[in-house]
Formats: structure tokens, sequence, C-alpha cells
């Protein structure tokens, strides 16, 4: 695909975007819900936190669904993926045993998977210089969902009860068709052939740059051990301190809010003091937040969680920007290795904090979060001191 200027494709990368929106608010729905699971099969904090890495193990495929966009147009991924997530997800409340639960959550995975490899490359063909602003973009219908993902599925329930959330799931469908004749026209993603096994083209652009991708890693260390684990277990916490369920997901709405702030800065920033010096900035900023949050109280307790959404999510389109500015043969490919890092780290990280709160409460678990969060500073350090790393403007 010939890449065209920003102003000829807004409409589509607005499309894509309130895609994105709807596709990840039903991703959104497991945290708020995750009390009602505890309560209903009587699961450990670690079995329950297990839901959310089976929602993202799948992605550790993205290398290899990135492989082949060389074979196949993966449009038509990003158009089926809203129908098989919602339906996923939306039986969870029908669910009659944890195997059930970890079933529909690996089949969610692997829709979520499929639907957010394809799409930066496609805005990288259609944004030419804007691609963080293009990002920006994208990331923003992800984090919307988040904010109003939590208090549409507390409102199906308060309506419904859990198991009759399934009526959200034409939705999805909808989206689906309004994705079809948005994406119908666009010409494949499909930049050069590629030949040869999977295994090897994967392999290859890890190693032609592989210190980008090890310090692309070490920078979402910082947001696991933030963002991750706020968006995971907010209500939890919240619940487990005594708040009620709604104020619960009313305070990961907030936090979401916030986020939505932050990606509408970050990504076009980055586009003018680069997209090194945009992480290093939230590297620093997000251990702050997370401190802030598990030390503050009350109304200030809200002032930090404003702080950690505009902090702690607000890295992607940074990150997507960057891997999309590099010189990748294959930038499907790198999109996938950046996917895979990202929910992979992030499951372990999950899977991790709920075993510690298991073991130690879950307060103490998140002020050992707080601190951990700085592991991400070093290897921003390095980013910005390696120039090379970033070879497109």
């Amino acid at each position: 695909m010939q890449r065209a200027e920003t102003k000829n494709n807004t409409g589509v990368i607005l499309g894509v975007s309130a895609g994105h929106f709807c596709h990840d608010i039903y991703s959104s729905f497991l945290a708020p819900i995750l009390p009602l699971l505890i309560e209903r099969f009587s699961l450990t904090y670690a079995a329950a936190g297990f839901i959310s890495v089976l929602l993202r193990i799948p992605s550790v495929f993205s290398p290899l669904i990135g492989s082949l966009s060389g074979r196949i147009n993966l449009k038509y991924l990003v158009i089926a993926s809203p129908t098989v997530t919602a339906t996923a997800i939306c039986l969870f409340g029908n669910a009659p045993n944890y195997a059930v639960i970890a079933l529909l959550a690996i089949v969610a995975g692997f829709s979520s998977a499929c639907f957010h490899v394809p799409p930066p490359v496609i805005l990288r063909n259609l944004a030419g210089k804007k691609t963080g602003a293009a990002m920006s973009l994208f990331q923003t219908g992800g984090e919307l969902s988040r904010t109003l993902g939590p208090l549409m599925v507390l409102s199906a329930v308060s309506a419904w009860s859990l198991s009759g959330i399934y009526r959200l799931i034409p939705v999805g469908i909808m989206v689906s068709f309004f994705l079809f004749l948005l994406l119908k026209d666009i010409p494949s993603s499909r930049a050069v052939q590629m030949h040869g096994p999977a295994r090897g083209r994967i392999l290859n652009t890890f190693l032609s740059r592989k210190a980008l991708f090890v310090a692309i890693g070490g920078v979402l260390l910082c947001k696991c051990f933030s963002a991750s684990v706020l968006g995971a277990y907010l209500p939890t916490y919240l619940t487990a301190q005594g708040a009620g369920l709604w104020a619960a997901g009313g305070a990961l709405s907030l936090l979401q809010a916030f986020a939505i702030v932050g990606v509408c800065i970050t990504g076009p920033l980055s586009d003018k003091i680069s997209c090194e010096k945009m992480l290093l900035v939230l590297t620093l900023a997000a251990p702050l937040s997370m401190l802030c949050c598990v030390h503050l109280k009350g109304w200030l307790f809200g002032v930090s969680l404003c702080f950690a959404g505009m902090a702690a999510f607000s890295s992607t389109p940074v990150i997507l920007s960057l891997v999309q500015k590099s010189r990748f043969e294959f930038p499907a490919i790198a999109n996938g290795i950046y996917m895979t890092l990202n929910f992979l780290l992030s499951s372990v990280t999950v899977l991790a904090v709920g075993k510690l709160s298991d073991m130690a409460g879950i307060v103490f678990t998140f002020r050992c979060c707080a601190f951990l969060s700085c592991i991400g500073i070093p290897f921003a350090l390095f980013l910005n001191g390696k120039s090379g790393l970033r070879v497109l403007p």
C-alpha cells in the first residue's frame, strides 16, 4: 500500500480508531466483573489473575500473525475480531465453571491478538509523517473503551445480572459490519512478498533491531507494574479495602479517562520531541504516580488516579510510533514482536501480582509494584543514549 497524506485518510483513521474503541470495550469488561467471578466461583487472587493472563497469552503469536501479511490481507482479521471477542467475553456470565471461563478467555485473547497487529501498519501507511498523531488517535479509542467499558458492563449487570450480559453480543456483530464497509476498498496492507518460513522472518526481524526490542521490553516493565496492575486489579484492590462495586468501577473509569488525555498528548508530542525523550518522561512519571496511588487517601487518591492515568498508560502510542518509524523490512512482524513483548510481560506481571496478593495481601503487593515500576528508567535512558536506534524522522 502506498503511503498517503493524513488529510486524505482522516475518515479511515478515525473509523479504525472507533473500531478499536468498540472492540476493546468488551475486553475491558473483565476487571469490573472480576470481584463477581471471585465470589461466584470462590477464586483466589491468583486464579482470578490467571483469567487476565489467559486473555493475553495468545498474543505471543502476534509475530506469526504479522508474518501472514505477505500471504493474506490482514484487514479481514480486523473485521472479524469484534464479533468473536464480544461473543467470548459476554458469555463469561453464563459459564458453568472456571474451566469454561478459561476457554472463553483464550478465544477472546486470540481474537484480540488478530485485531491489534494489523492496524498500526495500516495507519502508518495512511498517516505518512504524522504517524505519532495517528497512533494517538488509535490508542485513544482503546483507552476510551476502558473508560466507558466498566460503566457499560456494570449497567448491564444491574439491569440483567451477570448472566444477562450476553445481550451485548449483537453490538459486536454490528461493529464487524461497520469495519467491513470501512476497509473493503482499502488495498492489501502487504508491502512486499514474503518468502521462506515465518520463523526465519520473525527471528531476522528481531535480530536486526535486538537492542531496540530489549530496550522497549525494559520500558514495558515500567508499564506492567503500573498500568497493567492498576487496570487488572484496581476494582479488586478497592473492594478489598471496603469500597462498593460501583465505586471501584468508577475509580477504574476515572483512571482510564485520564489515560485518554495522556495518549492524546504523547503521540503528537513524540512527533516533535522524539519518541525516546517522551518515553523517558513517562518512565519517570509512572512510578511516582503509582506511589501516590498506594499512599494517598480520599480526594487526593482521586487526584493520584488522574495522574496515574496520564503517566502510566500513555506510552503505547509512542512505542507504536517508534516501531513504525524504524527501518523494518516487515513492519507487521515488528509490530507483532512488540505486541508479544507487551502482552507477555503484562501477563506474567498480572499473574505474579495475583500470587503475591494471595500470600502477602493486595495492599502490600500494590506498594511493591510502585517500586518495581522504576525498572524501566535505565532502559529509557539507554534509548535516549542510542540515537541510532531510531532511524526515521
